[in-house]
């Protein structure tokens, strides 16, 4: 398990570095204007989230891609959402590896999680499925979901009433647990402190 620190202002990113995670996840859709940097100490993961998946971005393809091209190559991973996916075979050409990622406002069954895995796995190479649990049986769905998948896979909620599974997912088999160092990405978003302490204690 790898903990990412999602850094949504240019003027955090050596706060983050100070918190030593594994992967910083840079914000495109908040950073305007962010060009790459070879020099950053921490893989990056290069990341711009559309509006209608929880971000600020709201342009076409052929905008999203202009942005994003400059990453490709020096980015350890583009985070890539399904309607960019004819994007990815150009971007892992570039060097970089894609998280296939969808982000949804609702908790699927576990066979839809299923066939979203597929999805996504057919142009990522770690897929990405967040969803929002209403339920403490739409986490244990989630979590029997992310212990039998295959690996990689990332996982996670959205809110702040179960994200309580933040932490719990890492310990089931999500390869990529989120946070932040001061400026939360996604509601429930823990500290990366708050996390490092949690998964300790549980670990």
């Amino acid at each position: 398990m790898k903990i990412v620190v999602s850094v949504m202002n240019a003027g955090s990113i050596r706060e983050a570095v100070a918190e030593h995670p594994d992967l910083l996840e840079l914000r495109l859709d908040a950073l305007a204007g962010l060009k790459p940097a070879r020099d950053l100490p921490l893989p990056v993961i290069a990341t711009l989230r559309s509006r209608e998946e929880g971000g600020f971005f709201s342009g076409d393809q052929t905008e999203w891609y202009s942005i994003v091209r400059p990453w490709a190559g020096t980015a350890a991973y583009i985070d890539i959402e399904e309607r960019y996916a004819a994007c990815a075979p150009v971007v892992k050409a570039e060097g970089s590896a894609v998280i296939a990622s969808v982000h949804l406002p609702g908790m699927p069954s576990e066979a839809e999680l299923e066939r979203i895995e597929r999805r996504l796995r057919a142009y990522g190479d770690i897929p990405k499925i967040v969803v929002t649990p209403s339920s403490r049986d739409d986490i244990l769905t989630l979590l029997h979901f992310t212990l039998h998948a295959e690996k990689p896979i990332c996982t996670g909620v959205l809110g702040q009433e179960w994200r309580h599974a933040r932490v719990l997912l890492p310990l089931y088999g999500s390869g990529l647990a989120y946070c932040h160092a001061g400026i939360a990405a996604a509601s429930g978003q823990y500290h990366v402190r708050e996390l490092k302490q949690l998964l300790g204690a549980l670990a």
